[in-house]
């Protein structure tokens, strides 16, 4: 399905999950971005895997097992990148993800369709 929106905000998203075998911190990162479907008016909370040049950086980055500042250094630099509020943008969804009444999209960015 494709989203046509407004951006209305965004972020890169900071989580730390950890290895159930090795106990290690494994940090994560996503994009979570606000968007205000221009059909029907609703808001939604869309979680982007694909589309930014930085953002693929990153995810190598992580799997190198680079440190955690390089990493957060990476992060801000996505964070600029993001399109600023009132943006049109256009998303394909992948799937939706819900738990006890909130619903996110994962989307990836129509381009990198």
């Amino acid at each position: 399905m494709i989203l046509q929106g407004l951006v209305l905000s965004g972020d890169v998203m900071e989580s730390t999950f950890y290895d159930q075998s090795t106990g290690q911190p494994k940090p994560g990162h996503s994009i979570k971005l606000t968007v205000l479907d221009t059909e029907t008016d609703e808001k939604y909370d869309c979680q982007i895997t694909d589309g930014f040049a930085s953002l693929e950086h990153l995810k190598e980055l992580k799997k190198q097992g680079q440190p955690l500042d390089v990493l957060q250094q990476v992060a801000a630099q996505l964070r600029t990148e993001l399109p600023p509020k009132m943006t049109p943008i256009t998303l394909e969804v992948r799937r939706v993800k819900g738990k006890a009444g909130f619903m996110t999209l994962v989307c990836r960015m129509a381009v990198a369709a």
